[in-house]
């Protein structure tokens, strides 16, 4: 009894001993992240006024990775401990290649989140780019350094699997003839997409029109330009095609042209006609968004139908909202003003004369 005793304590002592170690893995893994992204975040904080900005953005980009690879590295202890028949050579061997990926996964996150490090490498160059310049190249260039860092996280990977990669470099260079020849508009469009962060033709936040399409930039990729046009609908434009366009920055101009036609009949008189375009214009010069300067209302041509007063002039309201809430406000105001001068608008239509022919000789 007394040896059954002993052997059963012997047992239980064993396996105590043998689970503690596992058993003290786990906790830490539950709750040593925890503390060290308390203490770590409070940290941060707290120097983060007397630090470079690239070393905060660093800091902050890796706290949430370096907790889960903290996680990472308690649970795989826990199980490289496993007091079990399963812990053999085999089984260490994958754990530890799982272990690898999960390092080199964990890093590239916290690389790919550190990307707004490249805003502060334009900074250098703050007193060639200007504000818009420096936030286009700066989306431009993160989306390389993240798709940069893709590219690297991914060959390791491969390389902690055991994967041969040059291979795969050797493959994918004899398959690169095949994929340049079918994929030559991508590599246009992301030659095009570098020209346009390069030259700067317009920026993140310009209003623009490309030939038919018009709207505010949101993004430039390596592929295309996103807009997002009056209507709130968003546009997909390839970047080759955005190149070949006629570009119109609304942003960068103060003010825009209005000109229009407007048709009277041919029965008003000369003086009538005179006092329309002077009333016209002095319509036009009362209302603050419209320059006076460079100012024309003149009787341009004689059409089919009408007699055709051209009107030019500029307007300080550049947004298309606010152009076309100013058309309409001026347009009702000419309403008003053709009716007080007794002035009709013309339209298309044709006159039909009938000539009395005479009797002919020998008819009654």
């Amino acid at each position: 009894m007394e040896v059954a005793m002993e052997i059963g304590e012997i047992s239980l002592l064993s396996i105590v001993t043998a689970v503690a170690p596992m058993a003290l893995f786990v906790l830490l893994a539950l709750f040593a992240p925890l503390v060290y992204r308390r203490i770590a975040g409070k940290l941060i904080e707290k120097f983060r006024p007397h630090q470079p900005q690239w070393i905060s953005i660093i800091l902050d980009s890796y706290l949430r990775p370096t907790t889960i690879l903290l996680r990472a590295v308690f649970i795989y202890a826990a199980l490289w401990v496993l007091p079990l028949e399963l812990n053999t050579p085999t089984y260490r061997s994958v754990l530890a290649r799982i272990m690898q990926v999960t390092i080199i996964c964990l890093i590239a996150w916290g690389a790919w989140m550190a990307a707004p490090v490249c805003r502060l490498l334009l900074r250098s160059a703050e007193n060639k780019l200007d504000i818009a310049t420096n936030r286009t190249m700066g989306r431009f260039f993160e989306n390389i350094f993240r798709a940069v860092v893709g590219v690297v996280a991914g060959i390791a990977v491969l390389d902690a699997l055991g994967i041969p990669v040059t291979g795969l470099l050797t493959g994918a260079g004899v398959a690169g003839i095949g994929i340049t020849l079918a994929a030559q508009s991508t590599m246009t469009n992301l030659i095009a997409g570098v020209a346009l962060v390069l030259e700067h033709p317009f920026g993140i936040g310009d209003y623009v029109i490309l030939g038919s399409y018009e709207g505010t930039v949101e993004d430039i990729s390596f592929r295309s330009t996103r807009i997002r046009t009056p209507d709130h609908a968003v546009i997909t434009v390839e970047n080759s095609k955005v190149c070949g366009e006629y570009i119109q920055n609304v942003t960068d101009r103060t003010n825009r042209l209005w000109q229009f036609t407007i048709g009277v009949t041919y029965d008003i008189p000369r003086e009538k006609v005179e006092t329309l375009c002077a009333d016209l214009k002095e319509l036009l010069s009362a209302d603050a968004q419209i320059s006076s300067d460079a100012m024309t209302v003149t009787l341009n041509e004689f059409s089919a139908s009408s007699m055709d007063i051209l009107v030019r002039c500029y307007v300080t309201a550049v947004d298309y909202t606010s152009y076309l809430q100013l058309k309409s406000r001026m347009n009702l105001a000419i309403m008003d003003l053709m009716k007080r001068d007794e002035c009709d608008f013309a339209f298309p239509s044709t006159s039909v004369y009938l000539e009395k022919m005479p009797p002919q000789k020998g008819k009654s």
